[in-house]
């Protein structure tokens, strides 16, 4: 088909169908889309609470757990173990399809009516790692978030084989890093921004296989530089000792000296490595025929993708999350590990096969609006059919869906079972809680702080060495926000390792800190500022980065 112009349904504005994505839509067997690329995507991220943790009890065993609803959400919701237990697989909440009804108001009634996961996270994958939310194959992690096959990780989020580690953003292979972002492949790597295999670097931004190198931006293959220019090693391991790297002031006062160094050097025209073919988004690693992509790596042949970290993932449109062997997703969120075939469906993993409006529908095969189902095939809305009766009630329910105008698009909005302030949509599609309310939608107000604060974040010492083991005790103030937090052991043990001094704000801070240096899935047009052209970018015009399309910026720093 030729390119279309349609209105957003949604906030009303044009948005452009190609021809190619007519191809894809045909392939999956589904109308072409209503929302525009950016509304579907808030949509999808209105169902992801991922950060916020609370207690309350679990309804099946009665114990006191962390979970990510809230007490006051009137909810079915059982703790990791109990959710996980053979005793129940979902089918005894089955309910028999009502022609008469709305289909998706029979999904919703049977979502509520269902125990809930109390925490995201393949439990029985995980060691000792409770404080934690959509995680897998991780030991020892603490505060950990979206993130998979880790081992001693705090306070991180977005990660990949992140090992002994703290405070870190969007990491992949990395060990001993404290303070990063975006780094692949990466050894004691500090406060530094976008690197790939480097070793003992510091503020460091754009590197690629640099090893004890301070803040640089742009190096390839350096050694012993210090912004930018050579040293001898005895040079560099001195200056060093001049920066006072034990101490927070020293590093607080470098930190701010950095990002007005950074800014005087060419950006790409997107964040991400040179192992890519004919992308376009922001932060992309090692992808192919990939567009409008954010936060991934090893993608190929797909559209409107964000949040993939595990290879590999392909043919897949409107995805959000995680890759690890999925393909042919469309309009789906928290899909992977093998997982294909999927439609409009939400956390549905492993090994998910054709799996339609259905949420929580672990290990499924043939599923159609289902939720909280575990290992079964051919269900709808949870009731067990026969292969010849599910092919032909589920094609009669696509047929009343259509005619109903409910056929086609993610789940509603207000399906979700989270405040939008509580929801990944709020980070990235930033509302008033004015605004939210006038869309209809939820907004939390939270609990308040419960623990009274036995020592002020101000009052921490300014180096790791005059802090004594009796921190542990102590209930810390936050110094951005009063917000009460603690210092827990291995997080102790790990920041000696470093030798850093401990943090004065609590994590909630640290993480909105890493956040504001991420640019927002957003592309604007603006002409690389070496040869003139045209590019898209996800630095807007008026910031005062310097921005280079590809091919210039492979010529001056690659």
């Amino acid at each position: 088909m030729d390119q279309e112009l349609k209105n957003c349904q949604s906030c009303k504005k044009d948005f452009v169908i190609e021809p190619d994505d007519f191809a894809f839509y045909e392939k999956m067997k589904v109308p072409s889309p209503t929302w525009c690329p950016d509304c579907r995507r808030m949509r999808r991220f209105a169902f992801t609470n991922l950060w916020n943790l609370y207690r309350r009890p679990c309804a099946k065993c009665g114990k006191d757990v962390i979970t990510i609803y809230s007490p006051d959400k009137k909810f079915i919701v059982y703790c990791v173990s109990c959710w996980w237990a053979d005793d129940w697989d979902g089918t005894e909440h089955a309910i028999d399809y009502n022609p008469a009804k709305p289909f998706l108001e029979q999904v919703k009634e049977l979502n509520l009516k269902t125990p809930r996961l109390g925490l995201e996270s393949a439990h029985l994958t995980n060691t000792n790692s409770d404080y934690v939310n959509a995680i897998a194959h991780c030991k020892n992690c603490y505060l950990l978030f979206w993130s998979d096959y880790c081992e001693n990780a705090y306070y991180s989020t977005f990660s990949k084989s992140l090992k002994d580690s703290l405070d870190c953003y969007r990491m992949i292979d990395s060990e001993l890093c404290y303070g990063s972002t975006g780094c692949k492949k990466c050894y004691r790597t500090f406060f530094s921004e976008e690197c790939d295999s480097c070793t003992d670097v510091w503020f460091s931004r754009s590197c690629s296989g640099c090893t004890n190198c301070f803040g640089c931006i742009n190096m390839r293959n350096k050694s012993y530089r210090i912004f930018n220019e050579q040293h001898t090693r005895e040079e560099y391991f001195e200056k060093l000792k001049e920066f006072k790297l034990n101490s927070r002031i020293a590093l607080s006062e470098m930190k701010k000296n950095i990002l007005e160094f950074w800014v005087k050097y060419p950006r790409r025209v997107y964040i991400g490595n040179s192992l890519n073919v004919n992308v376009t988004g922001d932060y992309i690693n090692e992808s192919k025929n990939t567009k409008d992509a954010y936060m991934v790596t090893n993608t190929e042949d797909s559209r409107f993708v964000e949040f993939i970290s595990v290879a590999s993932t392909r043919d897949v449109y409107d995805y959000s999350g995680w890759g690890n062997g999925a393909e042919k997703i469309y309009e789906s969120a928290t899909i992977g590990e093998g997982s294909s075939d999927v439609k409009f469906s939400f956390q549905c993993w492993p090994d998910a096969l054709d799996n339609e409006y259905s949420m929580y529908a672990i290990s499924c095969k043939h599923v159609f609006g289902c939720a909280n189902l575990k290992h079964k095939q051919y269900c709808i809305l949870n009731k067990e059919y026969s292969k010849d009766e599910y092919e032909i009630l589920s094609d009669k329910i696509r047929e009343d869906m259509k005619r109903n105008d409910e056929y086609g698009e993610f789940f509603p909005i207000e399906f979700s079972m989270f405040a939008y302030n509580e929801t990944l949509a709020q980070q990235f599609f930033p509302k008033t809680k004015e605004e939210i309310l006038a869309l209809g939608m939820n907004w939390y107000e939270g609990e308040g702080n419960k623990y009274s604060v036995t020592k002020k974040g101000n009052e921490l010492p300014d180096i790791l060495t005059e802090t004594e083991d009796a921190i542990l005790k102590e209930v810390i103030g936050c110094v951005e926000c009063g917000k009460a937090f603690k210092i827990v052991a291995g997080e102790l043990g790990l920041m000696k390792k470093l030798n850093l001094p401990l943090p004065q704000s609590c994590p909630t801070c640290r993480q909105t800190a890493r956040l504001a240096r991420t640019n927002l899935p957003k592309l604007y047009s603006r002409k690389c500022a070496k040869c003139g052209k045209e590019i898209k970018t996800s630095y807007a015009p008026d910031r005062p980065e310097i921005v280079y399309c590809e091919q210039c910026y492979q010529q001056e720093v690659v």
